[in-house]
């Protein structure tokens, strides 16, 4: 049967465990000063920590009162004492019994802190300035060492996207780490869609290049979005403040500056489904419209002679009624043509004119010499006749005057 402890046998059994470990006895250890609390009642409570990891800290009143220097957050400092256990919260905790000033790392973290807000007031930081990444790079930057894990790492998880693959070496641990990515990120000015700067985890002295100041300037004024991916999850460093996005790992900005081919396929895939299903409903679409017109062909055809037919006649009808109207106002214009000339040639039109036409018994008489006296004869005028006998006749000479 699994025996069960009850909370307090749990951490009475923790409690032994670290009493009993005489490792845990008489350490010394090193770090920074945080959450400082000077008690009233003469016990000291703080955190002391480094750049991975912090444990809680108690010095009693019966060692405190040796101090000749008042704790504060920040501080650099080495303890001596023992690993205990406070049992009534579960808590690890060093119980310090000397303590004393220390260099090095306390003013380190000050003076990163110090960048940290500089950089913070002008902007550096801020979310708005960070640039989206691409969707689908074309051209990656690596910025990394040619001889670390992180290279390999990132190349392995980039697997068969179609990308460019453009290395830029630089140095990432020593003194002059910071200059030589410096370098590398302005080398791929104009050459790279996306930029990851990466390297393995390590001590924070291993990591402090990426706090250097000129490099989160030259990342912040790199053309290319950056992905920042230094040390592992607990490590935060400038450069990662300063990027446009950060990566726990090498590894995981790899998969950030590249979408997941499987991912790709699946959407080509259901890209290529919805095509086939459009292009198939278009052309049952289309066979059901060819087959009603099909249906509908003969009646269209007869429809459309007809429509000629009665189009054509409606323009002959139109044609032979303006030739009829032609040819009789032709005719019109002959037949009063016609009239004129037999009005100027009618005896009447000459009467009209004040002659007279002189009929005798055998017709119409043109000369006087025809006529004999007592001869009854008529005398035509445009608007009548007058019947007279002839008394005398005097006949010209010649044609023009005189009498006979």
């Amino acid at each position: 049967m699994v025996y069960t402890y009850s909370v307090s046998e749990l951490c009475t059994r923790i409690q032994d465990r670290i009493a009993g470990d005489v490792r845990l006895h008489d350490v010394w250890a090193r770090g920074e000063l945080s959450n400082v609390v000077n008690h009233s009642s003469g016990h000291r409570y703080f955190t002391l920590k480094d750049s991975e990891a912090q444990i809680s800290c108690v010095m009693f009143r019966s060692h405190a009162a040796d101090l000749d220097f008042v704790l504060r957050d920040g501080m650099n400092v080495r303890v001596f004492g023992d690993v205990g256990f406070y049992k009534a919260r579960g808590n690890v905790q060093l119980q310090v019994r000397s303590i004393s000033p220390d260099t090095g790392i306390g003013r380190s973290a000050m003076e990163l802190e110090f960048l940290r807000r500089r950089l913070a007031a002008e902007g550096l930081f801020a979310p708005e300035r960070k640039r989206p990444l691409p969707r689908y790079p074309e051209r990656i930057g690596i910025v990394t060492s040619l001889d670390g894990a992180a290279l390999r790492d990132v190349i392995r998880s980039l697997g068969r996207y179609p990308a460019r693959i453009i290395l830029s070496p630089a140095t990432v641990q020593g003194d002059t780490a910071a200059q030589s990515m410096i370098f590398a990120l302005r080398a791929l000015r104009g050459k790279a869609d996306v930029i990851i700067l990466c390297r393995g985890g390590g001590s924070a002295e291993d990591l402090s290049p990426f706090n250097d100041e000129h490099l989160a300037r030259a990342i912040a004024e790199s053309d290319a979005p950056v992905i920042s991916a230094v040390g592992h999850e607990v490590d935060i460093t400038v450069a990662d403040l300063v990027a446009d996005v950060r990566a726990s790992t090498p590894t995981a900005a790899a998969k950030l500056a590249v979408p997941d081919v499987e991912e790709i396929r699946l959407r080509l895939r259901n890209l290529e489904d919805r095509m086939t299903w459009a292009i198939d409903s278009h052309l049952e679409r289309i066979r059901s419209r060819l087959d009603y017109l099909s249906r509908g062909i003969e009646a269209r055809r007869m429809y459309a002679l007809l429509e000629r037919r009665e189009t054509r006649l409606r323009d002959l009808s139109r044609r032979l009624l303006d030739a009829a109207g032609s040819i009789v106002d032709s005719r019109v214009r002959r037949l009063e043509i016609s009239r004129a000339r037999l009005d100027s040639a009618s005896p009447l039109a000459v009467l009209s004119r004040g002659y007279t036409m002189v009929v005798g018994p055998e017709g119409v008489v043109c000369r006087a010499a025809d006529l004999s006296t007592g001869d009854d004869i008529r005398l035509v005028f445009s608007d009548g006749e007058a019947c007279c006998r002839v008394n005398g006749i005097e006949l010209r000479k010649s044609g023009r005057g005189g009498l006979g």
